[in-house]
């Protein structure tokens, strides 16, 4: 039987049932042992020990039919009602069993009943009860059984996680921080639950920046009306919680766009009290990919590739440009996953990642070259280039062909081929080279939506209106995608063409990027019904990303069987 507590194990005289939560944690809580050994004769007609037996017959019967295992536990409480150990199994029984409401009766009626009082299990009882109470959407009085049995029980790791919960769902962002800091948990998860804490503070006062009544539609907030109450609470902040860096990095980014309507503005984080849902277990980090990705256990070497190399580019924070969000984590994860589980090789031989002021056009340049050779010295080597971040095109122009990426220290007025990279420039390189292994992966996209390109001059509607009209700067079509450009055997993969492409705000990510890494996790594995054989290609990758990216036209050129992750365990 599961319980609502990690790694709770219930104990009925000699036999032991674990259950595994639907939280995050294991920490462990043990019920009160009952003695099962054989009562003697005298003592059989005490309806409580035959209570007992019955309760233990049921415990083991649950596992393999739970039903009759559920009515063996009810007859039990209901011969020995006063008996806690009996009500608490009979309570985990019901959740397991998928009635909270139940459970919740149970509990209830055992956390008030005056025989419990100095149960041993009372501590397990009362935070099972303040979890379910969560899971069934009834956040205050969740709140209220949590923190009285924090207080109760300091260092109680379940009532500190459902406290926590239910003053994000109600969204009191800022008490749960607070509270945290006074809580005495310390350790991996408790600086995990206050970096969570201090972002949903940060992004309250974000909104308030970015939506506030008078701004221009599309614009953030930047008129001085609004700022002094801004720069009031965040100054608040820093004096009250000087420790944290977040809330003083907040204070000079929220001043910065007040006063450069260019500056990096962070894309907005759903917040738990709008997203999250009003019932059930829920948590916010389960769609992030990065503990899954650092969890990961390094590939056999034997499975590497001595002939793979790769070039993997992310631009989250440009010089003179607003940023491309989520860039830099994109190239981050995808280069821990392919050297991890991928065929690529952990060293910078085989694999340069340039990220943020490294990705500048002189050196990515030369990572490039850096690239085709080892294609020209290995004619079987597999060939990877991976960007994320800015994409442009050259003025009036409307085909692939004219697609720019944007290094790290690009101006607006100064985008053209050579003070950028031409997409063109590196596909003639690249089809130069016999290799049957070569792929570009592109998040970004090469119009004028604000997700993944620049622009200026003209907007597209304007453009619209009078087609005759002259552009200046960066074209506002998405690029057509030319058979020509296509036309040779490598592989190119483009997070859109015409269409937006799209932020995948959950998941801190590209979305072109966050499906591939989570197909490359072995979600794609078979996707294009093939059977599954503990590799995944990137014809599977980009089909699982397709899949879920209704928004936008993704566009691989030809479909490879290139392979990337390894998804099952080693040999």
């Amino acid at each position: 039987m599961k319980s609502p507590v990690p790694g709770m194990p219930a104990r009925l005289g000699s036999l032991t049932v674990r259950w595994v939560a639907p939280a995050l944690f294991g920490w462990l809580l043990l019920a009160g042992p009952v003695p099962l050994q054989a009562a003697p004769a005298e003592e059989r007609s005490n309806p409580c020990v035959v209570a007992m037996e019955m309760a233990s017959k049921g415990i083991a019967l649950f596992e393999r039919q739970y039903d009759q295992g559920l009515a063996a536990m009810e007859s039990a409480a209901a011969m020995c009602p006063a008996d806690p150990s009996i009500a608490f199994n009979l309570g985990l029984a019901h959740y397991q069993a998928g009635h909270l409401e139940k459970a919740e009766s149970v509990w209830d009626t055992l956390f008030t009943a005056p025989s419990a009082q100095d149960a041993p299990n009372r501590e397990k009882t009362l935070t099972n009860l303040a979890w379910v109470k969560f899971e069934l959407g009834k956040d205050k009085e969740a709140l209220q059984l949590s923190t009285e049995g924090f207080a109760a029980y300091p260092g109680s790791w379940g009532l500190a996680h459902t406290r926590l919960f239910s003053l994000f769902r109600m969204g009191r962002y800022l008490e749960a921080y607070d509270w945290l800091t006074r809580s005495g948990l310390s350790g991996v998860r408790a600086d995990q639950w206050q970096q969570q804490a201090s972002e949903y503070v940060v992004e309250t006062l974000w909104r308030t920046f970015r939506e506030c009544p008078s701004a221009q539609p599309g614009k953030p907030c930047r008129h001085d009306g609004q700022l002094p109450a801004i720069r009031q609470a965040i100054n608040l902040l820093v004096k009250e919680y000087p420790q944290d860096v977040r809330f003083i990095e907040a204070k000079d980014r929220l001043l910065a766009a007040h006063l450069d309507q260019d500056a990096d503005i962070p894309y907005p984080i759903d917040l738990p009290h709008e997203a999250w849902s009003k019932t059930g277990n829920v948590d916010d980090r389960s769609i992030l990919l990065d503990e899954h990705i650092k969890a990961l256990p390094p590939m056999a070497t034997w499975e590497k590739r001595e002939d793979a190399f790769a070039v993997i580019i992310g631009i989250g924070h440009y010089q003179h440009l607003r940023a491309r969000h989520f860039a830099d984590r994109d190239a981050l994860h995808m280069q821990k996953l392919l050297v991890e589980r991928g065929v690529f090789k952990n060293d910078v031989d085989h694999v340069r990642l340039r990220i943020d002021q490294e990705a500048n056009r002189a050196t990515l340049t030369d990572d490039l070259q850096w690239l085709v050779r080892q294609g020209q010295l290995n004619p079987s080597a597999m060939l990877l280039v991976y960007f994320a971040g800015l994409g442009a095109s050259q003025a009036g122009e409307i085909t692939v062909d004219d697609a720019l990426l944007l290094p790290v220290e690009t101006h607006l007025e100064e985008i053209n081929p050579k003070t950028t990279l031409s997409l063109n420039a590196l596909k003639t390189a690249l089809d130069k080279l016999p290799n049957p292994e070569i792929a570009v992966i592109l998040d970004t996209c090469f119009n004028e939506t604000k997700e993944c390109a620049v622009y200026q001059g003209a907007t597209l509607s304007d453009q619209v209106a009078n087609p005759t009209a002259p552009t200046t700067g960066v074209a506002l079509h998405g690029l057509a995608p030319t058979p020509e450009f296509f036309k040779g055997h490598h592989t190119w993969v483009i997070a859109a063409m015409q269409q937006k492409t799209v932020m995948y705000g959950p998941g801190r990510q590209g979305g072109l990027t966050y499906f591939l890494l989570k197909g490359m996790l072995g979600a794609a594995d078979g996707t294009n019904g093939t059977s599954p054989d503990g590799w995944v290609d990137l014809a599977e990758a980009f089909a699982f990303a397709k899949q879920h990216l209704p928004e936008t036209d993704p566009l691989i050129s030809q479909p490879t069987k290139m392979r990337l992750t390894k998804t099952k365990g080693e040999k």
